[in-house]
């Protein structure tokens, strides 16, 4: 008996030590109030480390944060007060190493001092791994000539959530995940904000891109979900995506013209999104779809216009693709599954770009259409264009159409034409009554502005 209350005392006393260990650990903070003590704080970071920035401008700094921390224990660099550490004039930030995170910095007033990025999860040829962005503003930090991609994304399993990105007006891309190997990146893109694009280009506002093209048949695994897209002026590609195994869910687009693009990859999965007319109606896009084995589902689609692209695309292959070269793979076995179209003067295409001429006369191969719902409007566009005929099983499934021109519909197994009993509402939205079993098809309610980027912020 006494062995086993000297056992029990010894594991206490453990555990006691255990855990006042972690704790004086995690407490470690090191105020810094100059770049050499900055950089002096990274070189002797031990895990646990938490390098406060002071309060104030931080003017023409180029921060090189190299350090490891562990899953348990990160290093952290962050803002004394959220929103306070203001980085300004020609700056950057390199992110190297494991288990970092960046919290609170405010970027403003300035440009990237770096060739290409403003924020690299890189240095040289030490990636990040396990890194974290978060509670970050980046405000029209815009080069004023030249290419300039905000955030850069190497290495593996990092992760931006709950940041603002706001009037990126300088060319390219705002966030670019990088892949020089076919090697996964399980990257996470969360809980952000992005607004205030213009186009910029022919490529429009383009907020992340996924890949590059020369991975483009391997698989990345990133997810990007639970975002705001506001006020993006593109007439192409919101999300552009040139990768496989990718998940973008749960995003929310508020006049935001564009599109969701599965430009290159297979094994894609875009669900439960909700988009909402652009600000230029004739440019608002839905989901544009290249590839095989793709899954478009639960996505609420309202409002894209005849000069834009439609709701849901299904794409054209190409004779004699290339990779990497701006062809269109053959787009195959997708599944269109619950999803709710409305007032889209183009609902599905089918064969989207089929042009002979070019070599675009790959047919798209097989399709199953199941639980969709589509509300159409007076325009003469048939619900389902179809373009090129596709070859293997079309097959249809519980859907619900009506209204639109519904020409070569009637009839067919699968579809039902009766009207789903959506509702418009005050807020310019059709709405399911929470009675209508068709409600299913929504994953759940779009996101607003004030639910998501930095806390500081919003506050």
């Amino acid at each position: 008996m006494k062995d086993k209350k000297n056992k029990i005392t010894l594991l206490i006393v453990c555990m006691f030590a255990w855990i006042t260990g972690t704790m004086a650990q995690s407490s470690n903070k090191i105020p810094v109030k100059s770049a050499e003590e900055l950089h002096a704080a990274f070189a002797k970071a031990t895990p646990g480390d938490v390098i406060v920035m002071k309060n104030g401008v931080w003017k023409d700094i180029d921060i090189v944060f190299k350090a490891n921390g562990t899953e348990s224990a990160p290093v952290t660099l962050m803002a004394e007060t959220p929103g306070q550490t203001i980085i300004s004039g020609s700056s950057s930030l390199r992110i190297a190493g494991r288990h970092l995170v960046v919290d609170g910095l405010y970027f403003k007033d300035g440009h990237s001092s770096r060739p290409l990025h403003l924020i690299e999860f890189r240095s040289g040829n030490i990636p990040a791994e396990h890194c974290r962005l978060t509670n970050v503003v980046i405000s029209s930090f815009n080069k004023p000539k030249g290419t300039d991609v905000w955030v850069g994304l190497f290495g593996s399993h990092n992760q931006i959530d709950h940041c603002l990105f706001e009037g990126k007006t300088s060319k390219s891309v705002l966030i670019i995940v990088w892949r020089a190997t076919a090697d996964a990146n399980y990257h996470r893109i969360a809980h952000n904000h992005f607004k205030d694009m213009p186009s910029i280009g022919l490529g429009g506002a383009t907020a992340i891109r996924i890949g590059d093209g020369v991975q483009a048949l391997s698989s990345s695994v990133t997810t990007v979900e639970s975002n705001v897209f506001e006020n993006m002026l593109g007439i192409g590609k919101i999300i552009n995506i040139k990768s496989g195994g990718n998940i973008i869910r749960g995003n929310t687009f508020i006049k935001a013209s564009g599109s969701i693009c599965i430009r290159q990859g297979n094994g894609n999965l875009i669900e439960g999104n909700f988009i909402f007319p652009g600000m230029q109606d004739n440019y608002t896009g839905g989901i544009l779809v290249i590839g095989e084995n793709h899954i478009i589902r639960q996505n609420y689609i309202q409002g894209t216009r005849r000069r834009g692209k439609a709701a849901i695309a299904l794409y054209e292959g190409q004779l004699d693709n290339h990779p990497g070269k701006g062809g269109y793979y053959p787009t195959k076995n997708v599944l269109i599954a619950n999803n709710t179209l409305v007032d889209n003067d183009k609902n599905i295409v089918v064969g989207q770009l089929y042009n002979p001429s070019k070599g675009l006369t790959v047919p798209v191969e097989g399709i199953r259409y199941v639980g969709n719902v589509i509300l159409g409007n007076s325009s003469a566009t048939p619900v389902i264009e179809v373009l090129d005929k596709p070859t293997g099983e079309v097959h249809y499934e519980d859907n619900t159409f009506f209204g639109g021109n519904l020409k070569g519909l009637e009839g067919i197994p699968g579809i039902a034409i009766k009207d789903p009993q959506l509702t418009l509402g005050a807020d310019g939205k059709y709405h399911y009554s929470k009675t209508n079993p068709l409600r299913r098809n929504l994953m759940g309610l779009p996101l607003k502005p004030d639910q998501v980027g930095p806390n500081w912020r919003r506050q």
